[in-house]
């Protein structure tokens, strides 16, 4: 009977790990994909995107996983794109946010927020509470029970934590990219 589990447990290890090795490189692929068009989509003008080495975003904060500059069809720069990822009420909500020259936010997309609660927390990335974000500067403020003035934007109602997470990754996005384009 050990021997029977034994060759059950060898057989299905080594059939877990071939397809995992004949899926990986698809996925990898998918996701590079996936970035591309997330990219474009956040910063159209860019005709193309040259990424920022870690060590220029080591002081951008938590959130902060990687950035792009966007570049023109003559090499000049339009903007800064910069994944975030804050922690929502059930585990990260990663971002892309679409940095202006001048400091504001031009597009936004949640890649994943997988975590959130269905119907509440979820809220947080659809279109109605995103497109608050759009032409702010930092530093940007929710508010609750009222209506947004200035740089201010309103919160999910029930869905605090998440709409926290997502102003939290918009801030630190707009401070990185306001580091990357003026040095400091």
């Amino acid at each position: 009977m050990i021997l029977t589990l034994l060759v059950v447990t060898v057989v299905a290890g080594g059939a877990l790990a071939g397809v995992n090795g004949l899926t990986a490189p698809i996925i990898a692929e998918m996701e590079a994909r996936a970035l591309q068009a997330g990219l474009a989509e956040v910063l159209p003008s860019a005709a193309s995107f040259e990424e920022v080495p870690a060590e220029a975003l080591a002081g951008a904060g938590a959130p902060v996983q990687a950035a792009w500059r966007g570049v023109d069809a003559e090499g000049e720069p339009v903007g800064v794109v910069v994944q975030a990822a804050p922690g929502g009420y059930g585990g990260p909500i990663v971002m892309l946010v679409g940095v202006e020259p001048g400091g504001t936010v031009h597009r936004m997309k949640i890649l994943s927020a997988a975590g959130e609660t269905p119907g509440l927390g979820t809220k947080a990335t659809e279109p109605a509470f995103v497109e608050q974000f759009l032409g702010l500067s930092p530093s940007i403020e929710l508010v609750r029970n009222r209506p947004p003035a200035g740089n201010e934007v309103q919160a999910v109602t029930g869905a605090t934590i998440s709409s926290q997470a997502v102003l939290d990754g918009v801030n630190a996005a707009l401070d990185a990219a306001r580091q990357l384009q003026t040095g400091r």
